[in-house]
């Protein structure tokens, strides 16, 4: 992956194997500028290190989740460890609430 690069799309929330929600997530690193501007010290060419976004959960779904790690299913099947940072905002979402979580790619 390079910086800028989106994996956006429906997956699904799993804990220990188990699905715990359906979600849509907006998963990116950041572009070319953010590496110049905020030095990380050691950077290397492993951008898939700085990848993180949001999830989007059901407000019955979102109950159920603490700030933790997860493996979160890509539409693709391909599976990512996440940690949910925070949780953000109750937003509105192709016409249904939904509650946004920030991630992170560990």
């Amino acid at each position: 992956m390079n910086p800028g690069d989106t994996l956006a799309g429906r997956g699904r929330l799993l804990q220990q194997g188990r699905l715990l929600a359906e979600v849509d997530y907006h998963l990116t690193i950041p572009r070319q500028i953010y590496f110049i501007i905020v030095p990380s010290g050691g950077l290397s060419d492993d951008y898939g290190a700085y990848l993180g976004g949001f999830i989007l959960l059901t407000p019955a779904d979102a109950v159920k989740i603490a700030l933790a790690e997860y493996t979160l299913e890509l539409a693709d099947k391909t599976k990512k460890l996440i940690r949910v940072e925070r949780r953000y905002k109750e937003i509105s979402h192709r016409g249904e609430k939904q509650v946004s979580f920030w991630v992170k790619v560990i």
